[in-house]
């Protein structure tokens, strides 16, 4: 009896696992941790290191971003920019959701665009964004240019106007 329960479970278990992997399938590539480098944000450039990983019972994704910009005139010491955030799908709406919460007080919650995003390039667009001039929008794109190496882009549109590039990164797998 105990040898069927056991057995049981694990199974269970197994077949929890395959669940969540399969319900984050277009991230599955993601999974890990990443270095690099980054341009933009007033033509200054960055060291980056990035995870993604499962968490909470492999309900969610948990993704976590640092730059460390080179000093400049206006920042001799350089600065360091820090977020977080959680991937989770919303079963109602059959959507991929990305709470992100920033250092400088910004919290974004993004959609993957599931019209433009294909295997290779997902691309996160924001419903709302807290902190931040109203109106406004932003937009994270990651290109999965191999199992090792991906690019990452981030776009805000002011009010009126068209999405401006605020920054690109590089990186490559290191776990």
């Amino acid at each position: 009896m105990k040898i069927k329960f056991l057995l049981f479970a694990l199974l269970t278990i197994i077949a929890f696992n395959l669940h969540a992997q399969h319900k984050f399938q277009p991230f599955e590539q993601l999974i890990g941790k990443w270095k690099g480098s980054g341009n933009g944000f007033s033509n200054n450039t960055s060291t980056i290191e990035s995870s993604f990983q499962f968490t909470l019972n492999q309900q969610y994704i948990e993704v976590k971003n640092q730059a460390v910009f080179q000093p400049t005139e206006k920042y001799s010491q350089g600065e360091v920019h820090q977020d977080w955030g959680l991937i989770s799908f919303d079963k109602q709406r059959k959507i991929f959701i990305f709470r992100q919460f920033h250092i400088e007080g910004f919290v974004n919650q993004y959609i993957l665009n599931q019209e433009v995003s294909t295997p290779n390039k997902l691309v996160f667009e924001t419903e709302v964004i807290e902190n931040f001039v109203p109106g406004g929008k932003a937009r994270w794109t990651i290109v999965i240019n191999n199992e090792n190496a991906i690019e990452t882009i981030f776009d805000l549109q002011m009010p009126g106007k068209e999405f401006v590039c605020y920054g690109t990164n590089k990186l490559e797998r290191i776990h």
